[in-house]
């Protein structure tokens, strides 16, 4: 009889145990690290839990496993800095929930932990990681070049039917940059692209990012306008975002440009009145000559008028 109440005060003892654990249990835990970052910036990484009941003993940081920031409430100062190298930790605004890192650098791109820890008597600990990319940003916007063309400053005329290839450049940055093509709102991906050394050594610094479009200009891309607006997009996650465009005029014998031939035949994609007879060039100038002969007509009835008078 001694030994099963001993038992069942056992199993009591657990179930109250279990009880007081679940109503004081650190659940919730949360961590905000920004997924891209530039070289340079003020990062803010937080870490978000809930204790219900319990208390909390500490927070503590990590990156890539050593720890570099820890608060304990019941310390004074509660907030205390582990020093690794690069890693510049803002004190005054950092605290229970967030740390402030200033000027962070490429070497500080790795896995950041946040580690909560309750308070007695049950100690228990969570831990959440996410990763984070300190990116080196190109100096200057891409430069687009298309093949064949003049300069940029002369007039840029492409013919329907044919085949241009353009290329996207842009300079030095870690990663390198994404690239995206879009012709008269259309998205394309690239033909071709890579990276090509600008000089000595094998870091980020001595590579930048190329990218080339080849297409053919078809009535897919065409506007109604005859015009190609062709983009070159870049982007480092969101961090970064550079454009360069160009703007293609399309020659087509079926159409009026820059005192190119005239066609009567109305533009079948709709939307110009280009090449109807009534808008065209050529409409306009035999109604000037028709003018030009009635007037003289008249003129010349005149003049035989006055003379039959005279």
């Amino acid at each position: 009889m001694r030994c099963s109440w001993t038992n069942t005060t056992k199993w009591m003892f657990i179930m109250l145990f279990q009880l007081v654990a679940k109503a004081m249990s650190l659940k919730d835990l949360k961590i905000n690290v920004p997924e891209a970052v530039a070289s340079g910036d003020t990062v803010i990484i937080s870490c978000h839990y809930d204790l219900e009941n319990a208390a909390l003993y500490s927070v503590r940081w990590y990156f890539d496993q050593e720890e570099f920031y820890r608060y304990v409430p019941k310390e004074s100062p509660p907030s205390r800095v582990f020093p690794i190298s690069g890693v510049i930790v803002d004190l005054l605004k950092s605290g229970e929930n967030t740390v402030t890192l200033k000027s962070v650098s490429r070497s500080q791109s790795g896995h950041y932990q946040c580690e909560v820890s309750a308070d007695a008597p049950l100690f228990h600990t969570e831990t959440q990681g996410a990763n984070l990319l300190v990116a080196e940003l190109p100096d200057s916007e891409p430069v687009m070049t298309v093949y064949g063309m003049p300069a940029p400053d002369s007039k840029r005329i492409v013919a329907f039917g044919e085949t241009f290839k353009t290329s996207c450049v842009s300079g030095p940055s870690y990663p390198s940059v994404n690239f995206t093509w879009i012709v008269n709102g259309i998205r394309y991906p690239s033909t071709h692209s890579g990276l090509r050394d600008i000089g000595q050594g094998h870091s980020w610094e001595s590579k930048e990012a190329w990218s080339e479009l080849i297409i053919l200009v078809d009535n897919q891309i065409v506007s109604s306008n005859r015009k190609l607006v062709v983009r070159c997009e870049t982007n480092i996650y969101t961090v970064y975002r550079g454009a360069a465009e160009v703007e293609l005029q399309v020659m087509d014998d079926n159409f009026w440009i820059n005192g190119g031939k005239v066609s009567p035949t109305i533009d079948q994609r709709g939307g110009s009145k280009r090449g109807d007879p009534e808008y065209s060039g050529l409409t306009g100038s035999a109604i000037f000559l028709f003018s030009v002969r009635y007037y003289l007509f008249r003129l010349a009835i005149l003049w035989f008028i006055i003379f039959l008078v005279s």
